[in-house]
């Protein structure tokens, strides 16, 4: 009995620890931390897939490999705790980070290339490991040992990654790799041959936490993945699996060949996977890349508009594999060719038969090479119209392929209409930069604004402003002229403050301005906790805090011309 548990455990433990090892791989390259724990992954199913295999072929001594494959994952697993700390805490921990790659580098070389190692029979591989005191083995042993203490000492070095909800997978994961060095540590101890199939509990439990741990970490931080994608993925492969096994035992296929047959299983449906990743990722890639080029929204010459037209145009007919394509433009209430690609020739008229319906339409017959055409209006006028042929490698194209040529000609027409603009566009910049000009305010402005906010509580500081003597009489005294500045500046602050009572965090966009004067200067609150009350970026604060500054010496400028200072 106990053996049918201990071969079930190695062959459940190693073809979860596989599978999540080109999981991860797949879903988080080329993230670090990610693809440590692949490493850590793939070594321990391997270790678990030798174990089993070991029962039923005891003759060839591969206990060294194994050995090394756990110093491999262990340093690993210490690996991904260090790459989690701060940067300050990284390079405190750099020492200990030298020593411990050191001794695993060490004791991996001296396990498989020098030392003796670890022999065992067929009649202990249920049982608990029992070894010879040689230098190949202390040296195992040290290896473990500091490299267990290091990962403790990362995860109590920064509290925050056992407070987080992907953290404390990883705080559970640890302590269970705890437990299992204690179980055999006790195990030396000890007379008793103890089974090892709670060590190898452990192991796989710990693991087992650690790869959720990094999946998490994959959905809710690098956001390169669902989580709802883990355990729909997990499942799916688990059944398959279980059916390759089910039919090997059926025909007879021995108990010793199971183990290889589902690694087998594993490995070619996560390379395929691994594959497919890699292709969907291009192809987003260059979907990304069309959408950044065509949101260009430049004015630009007849030519200049003609020959974007025309390179968007060859891309994105290369992104859909489509055999022509045209573009035509609306002028004086007919359809002109403007961009074309084996399709009709530029400067050539569209038939308007052809474009009565809006959005994306199927041609019943195709109109020199055209198969669909998207129409794009600004408001009731149309504006742009994008035809595409056939699929040079498909018989027709998919919903998400006709929904990117939907997406392709709304951008194309918004940049021709932001061209069709552009006298309106331009004298509109000119007016708005000669209004800039004349309520321009100066860098000494700027500078006395931003000094008597930093000390709005010291009406003594603020008497001595230069700001004083334009809010407040000269043969005032010196704190109430104080006064009168300070309460021009919380005037001119709560000119900011948008209507309506202040809403609850997290704040909306156009409370920034008001909130971070107030807050920093009228309230005294320190920076980095207003930027957490946005929920925004330390260059994003101070970024809309000058804003806001320049926006208060604006309002203090036309107080002062408006009351005759």
């Amino acid at each position: 009995m106990l053996a049918q548990f201990t071969h079930a455990l190695n062959l459940i433990a190693m073809s979860a620890a596989l599978w999540m090892a080109f999981y991860l791989f797949a879903r988080g390259f080329p993230n670090r931390i990610t693809l440590l724990a692949s490493l850590a992954l793939f070594a321990t199913g391997i270790f678990f897939l030798d174990t089993y295999n070991h029962y039923f072929v005891p003759f060839t001594s591969s206990a060294n490999l194994r050995a090394a494959l756990l110093v491999i994952a262990l340093t690993c697993w210490y690996s991904v705790t260090h790459a989690l700390l701060g940067a300050d805490e990284q390079k405190r921990a750099k020492s200990i980070q030298v020593v411990l790659y050191t001794l695993a580098a060490l004791s991996v070389l001296t396990l498989i290339f020098f030392g003796k190692g670890f022999l065992r029979g067929q009649e202990d591989m249920l049982r608990t490991m029992h070894f010879e005191w040689n230098e190949t083995t202390v040296l195992y042993g040290i290896t473990q040992l500091f490299t267990s203490a290091g990962i403790l000492f990362n995860l109590f070095t920064r509290r925050r990654i056992h407070i987080t909800e992907e953290g404390k997978y990883l705080f559970a994961a640890s302590w269970f790799l705890v437990l299992a060095l204690a179980y055999g540590i006790l195990t030396l101890l000890l007379p008793l041959h103890m089974p090892r199939i709670i060590e190898d509990g452990f192991v796989f439990g710990g693991i087992f936490l650690l790869g959720i741990s990094v999946a998490r970490h994959q959905s809710l931080v690098e956001q390169r993945t669902i989580w709802q994608d883990f355990p729909v993925a997990f499942l799916g492969l688990s059944i398959i699996t279980i059916l390759y096994l089910t039919i090997a035992a059926a025909t007879g296929t021995p108990a010793s060949r199971l183990g290889n047959i589902a690694a087998l299983v594993i490995a070619t449906h996560s390379l395929y996977d691994i594959g497919r990743e890699a292709v969907e990722r291009w192809r987003r890639q260059e979907e990304k890349r069309l959408r950044r080029r065509t949101t260009q929204s430049l004015p630009l010459e007849n030519n200049a508009i003609r020959l974007l037209l025309d390179r968007e145009l060859i891309l994105f007919l290369k992104t859909l594999n489509a055999s022509s394509g045209m573009i035509a433009t609306h002028e004086d209430g007919k359809w002109v060719v403007t961009a074309a690609c084996k399709s009709l020739p530029l400067e050539s008229v569209f038939p308007d038969t052809l474009t009565e319906n809006e959005g994306v339409i199927h041609l019943e017959e195709p109109y020199e090479g055209l198969v669909w055409l998207a129409q794009v209006f600004e408001g009731m006028q149309p504006v742009a119209l994008v035809g595409i042929g056939d699929s040079n490698v498909k018989l027709k194209y998919s919903s998400g392929e006709l929904e990117l040529l939907d997406e392709f000609s709304e951008q194309i027409g918004t940049l021709i209409s932001i061209n069709n603009l552009q006298k309106q566009v331009m004298q509109s910049a000119v007016t708005r930069v000669a209004e800039s000009l004349s309520t321009n305010i100066s860098s000494e402005l700027l500078k006395s604004v931003e000094d008597a906010l930093r000390h709005f509580a010291d009406t003594l500081y603020l008497g001595q402003s230069p700001l004083a003597s334009n809010f407040a009489a000269p043969e005032l005294p010196h704190i109430e002229r104080g006064k009168q500045l300070q309460k021009a500046l919380r005037d001119a602050v709560e000119s900011l403050r948008p209507e309506g009572d202040r809403p609850p965090e997290p704040l909306p966009r156009e409370w920034y301005n008001y909130v971070i004067l107030h807050d920093a200067y009228i309230k005294n609150v320190p920076n980095r906790e207003v930027t957490a009350r946005l929920y925004v970026s330390e260059g994003t604060f101070h970024r809309t805090r000058r804003q806001a500054v320049r926006g208060v010496a604006r309002w203090l400028e036309e107080h002062r011309k408006t009351a005759g200072h």
